[in-house]
This record gives structure tokens, sequence and C-alpha cells, in this order.
């Protein structure tokens, strides 16, 4: 049985869009079940009752994570925590929660510089507020950076972890948030996967997710599952 903790505070519809699509047409065991008297057996409908199921999130999951500091901030969480935390909880996380049909192959780069200030980063903790550029910003010079190292088309997702310590409205003003599909594009209308490019013409379209150093684990596995869950009828899976 999947394990979830009270600190961890992830919905488990997220669960129910993205993993058990294989569950359809199962049938849904009621008190009367044993059969005693000879009733007939009532079958589930199809497909409905759990709703829509994300293809894209089955089976491995390779994922470029990348930690990023800037030029004017000092980190305050040592990194081997945080490598622990995105690399070893998330994993052992998604292949608990998915019951073992998702699992995470991660690539973890550190310390990686910003060429700019914290201030032109920044964005705002309120979800219909966040500047859209600025997403792209961090995500597109967080790509320069490691362009001659890495190549993008190796990974289905990207999570980038900007090494400010936050708040709400404070460090770099949002905790954690879902970048493709969602804030490149705005969650509300029409949320879609953008082609994000880094200076030299490398391009990445697939998932991105943003967690700050501090982001508590389940903050991480919320976003990565927005990811994963994609767009349906111009809408994200995962509410």
């Amino acid at each position: 049985m999947a394990r979830i903790g009270w600190g961890r505070f992830i919905l488990l519809p997220a669960i129910f869009f993205l993993f058990l699509g294989g569950c359809q047409g199962a049938r849904v065991m009621g008190p009367q079940e044993e059969n005693f008297f000879g009733a007939q057996r009532m079958e589930a409908p199809a497909a409905d009752f759990l709703g829509p199921q994300s293809d894209r999130a089955r089976g491995e999951q390779k994922v470029l994570m990348v930690a990023v500091r800037f030029p004017d901030v000092e980190p305050r969480v040592p990194l081997g925590r945080i490598q622990k935390t995105v690399v070893e909880e998330l994993s052992e996380y998604v292949k608990d929660q998915s019951y073992g049909r998702t699992w995470v192959n991660p690539r973890f780069i550190g310390e990686v510089s910003l060429p700019h200030s914290l201030s032109q980063y920044r964005v705002s903790p309120n979800n219909f507020k966040v500047d859209r550029r600025r997403v792209r910003k961090l995500i597109e010079d967080s790509m320069t950076a490691i362009e001659n190292k890495v190549d993008f088309s190796e990974y289905q997702n990207m999570l980038i972890i900007p090494r400010a310590m936050t708040l709400p409205g404070k460090g770099y003003g949002m905790m954690c948030y879902c970048a493709n599909p969602g804030m490149l594009t705005g969650v509300r209308g029409m949320p879609r996967y953008v082609t994000l490019r880094s200076q030299g013409g490398k391009r990445f379209s697939g998932g991105v997710f943003v967690g700050t150093e501090n982001a508590p684990l389940g903050m991480f596995a919320h976003d990565f599952f927005h990811a994963l869950g994609g767009v349906q009828d111009n809408k994200r899976r995962v509410p």
C-alpha cells in the first residue's frame, strides 16, 4: 500500500489522475459482493469513475535537476540536503504513489551560477500575477549555463531549484510551481507545453517545474505531477 505522510501534503486526486488508468473496467466491491443469495454482481462503468489519465506519466521519467544560485544571494540549505530531497525522496515517493508504475531516473547538477541578481528572476507569490517572462528567463538562463554539457533531448522533465531561502513574497517569491505546462502560458485559459531555448539554440519542450532550496517534498511532488499530467481539453489534468 502507498504511504502518505501528513508532512508531504500531496493531494490524492493527483495520484488517481496520473497513474490508475490501468484499473479501468475493474469491479467495485460492495458489501453484498459475497453473493450468498445468487444476486448478480454489479460492474462499474468502464472509464468514468477515475477520470482522465496521463499516458506520459507511466514508466521511467528522466528528470534533469539543476540547482542554480544568484550572484547576490548566499544559499542557506546545504546542497547535499537538497539533493537528498529531490533525488532520493522524490524518486521514492513517485514510485510509492504510482504502485511502481512510474519511477524517476534523475540527473542532479549543482551550483550552477546565473548571470543576474535575484531581483531579475523574482516572481509574485500569486499564481495569477506571475510574470511569465521571468519564468522563461530563469529556465532559459539555466539551460544556457549548462548547454555545453547536457543533451536536453535525453530528458522528459526538468526541475530548476533556485538557491534562495523563500517564503511567500520573500526570497524568490514563490516556493514551488509548475512552469510547463503552467506559468509559461498562465494556469488559466489555454495551458500547454511550450518550447524553451538556450542562448546557443538548444531546445526543450518537456515538463518543467521549479522549487526553491527550502521547498518541502510535498511541493516538489505536487508540481512534478502537474508536469507529468499534461493537458486535456485546454485544462491541466492534475488540478
